[in-house]
């Protein structure tokens, strides 16, 4: 490759970007119009609402002592006090505020409840939930079912306990007081041994920073439609004739090619990076030198490989329709695959084995841990490979496709 030629051609496509400065602003700005109205849509789908409270209702057919100790102690606990609120309902109110809607769902401590668990005899606590409601009825079933396991694990020693209170000279009322006391003991230690449920918290940037996400999303899908417009705009303006004319002196298909890659990739990397710039100064996020150095390199590593691909399909397809048709396609897909459109975490499982390996998703991965995580390294490993392989390729294939028009 003739460096001397490459600046030749680059030149010529300089000069033809700059005949058509009428279309730029339409350009710039068009996309900005369509994208802004896209992420509204989808912040007013992915945000969530305000957090609400799980509303439990309790019926009390037992009405013993310790029925309604069990349901204070449960109200007070502080693992349940923010997220689920019990409200004490009659049998037919429960029901009529589980249509309603008031509730998820309601359990029922059913009669002779404190005598059969004193007996040795088996209880149960039936639950209601709501249909519409799955994921919080399942919540309270595994509330319930943990407390169920401690107090059945705790029920063979209050009955030994009640046997041999029986068994000593004290008053019926006494020996009550003395196997109440053991229920609210274990109760109490049913509550404090371990959480209730078991809980595992997982980080979610598009709920914990929604704002910072969709605008960095924004800024990520407008770069790359303002990448793949410049390369557009250059379009091909050599004939078959006019080509054959430039080989004479030495030209390859792969200086012009590059040429015009080169082109669309400076200047937009240079969009790129002020429209970074901006969203840095809008959120106010400490940002050094050494971390716009980063995000340059990945940003710049997949605009490259993002035109390596462009230009690939440029030089297999000779229709122009067909060719815009793909490269709007391949553009797509790599934006939806990149997690901008609709976050990863959304994607199935299957999908998400084969992410790490794109390119997209790489990149914008990596631009989310250091402009929102505050990552102060980032893996350019399979950016690198991908871009080293892209322009090989690219470089084969135009070898490849002068020798056949030969």
């Amino acid at each position: 490759m003739n460096v001397r030629r490459l600046l030749f051609f680059m030149k010529n496509y300089q000069k033809q970007l700059q005949k058509k400065w009428k279309s730029l602003p339409l350009l710039l700005l068009f996309p900005m119009v369509i994208i802004g109205l896209c992420f509204f849509i989808l912040v007013s789908l992915f945000l969530p609402t305000e957090e609400q409270v799980i509303q439990v209702g309790l019926v009390d057919l037992d009405q013993s002592e310790e029925t309604a100790t069990m349901v204070s102690l449960i109200d007070d606990a502080s693992l349940l006090d923010s997220y689920i609120h019990i409200n004490t309902y009659s049998e037919q109110e429960a029901s009529q505020a589980l249509t309603n809607g008031e509730v998820s769902a309601f359990i029922t401590f059913p009669k002779n409840f404190t005598s059969d668990l004193y007996n040795g005899n088996s209880v149960e606590v039936p639950i209601v939930g709501d249909p519409d409601k799955p994921i919080e009825s399942y919540i309270i079933k595994e509330l319930i079912d943990s407390m169920t396991r401690y107090i059945a694990s705790a029920q063979a020693n209050i009955l030994t306990i009640n046997d041999y209170a029986k068994r000593l000279p004290i008053n019926d009322r006494e020996r009550e007081e003395m196997v109440m006391q053991q229920f609210n003991e274990f109760l109490l230690f049913t509550l404090s041994k371990d959480q209730a449920i078991q809980t595992e918290e997982i980080t979610n940037v598009t709920t914990a920073s929604p704002l910072k996400y969709y605008s960095l999303s924004g800024w990520f899908v407008l770069s790359t439609i303002w990448v793949f417009g410049i390369y557009i705009l250059l379009g091909k303006t050599d004939g078959h004739t006019m080509w054959n004319r430039i080989r004479l002196y030495g030209v390859t298909m792969f200086e012009t090619v590059f040429s015009r890659l080169l082109i669309a990739f400076f200047y937009g990397f240079i969009l790129a990076m002020i429209g970074f710039y901006l969203y840095i100064k809008i959120h106010t996020i400490e940002f050094y030198l050494i971390d716009y150095g980063r995000v340059s390199l990945l940003i710049g590593l997949y605009q490259l490989i993002f035109l390596t691909g462009i230009a690939m399909i440029d030089l297999v397809l000779k229709s122009k329709k067909v060719t815009l048709l793909l490269q709007v396609v391949l553009t797509g897909i790599v934006l939806f695959m990149s997690g901008a459109i609709l976050p990863s975490l959304y994607f199935p499982e299957k999908v998400k084995e084969i992410l790490p390996y794109i390119f997209s998703t790489e990149a914008f991965h990596w631009l989310i841990e250091v402009a929102i995580e505050v990552r102060l390294h980032a893996e350019y490993t399979v950016l690198l490979v991908d871009a080293v392989v892209g322009v090989l390729l690219l470089f084969g294939l135009s070898m490849w496709k002068e020798r056949g028009q030969t």
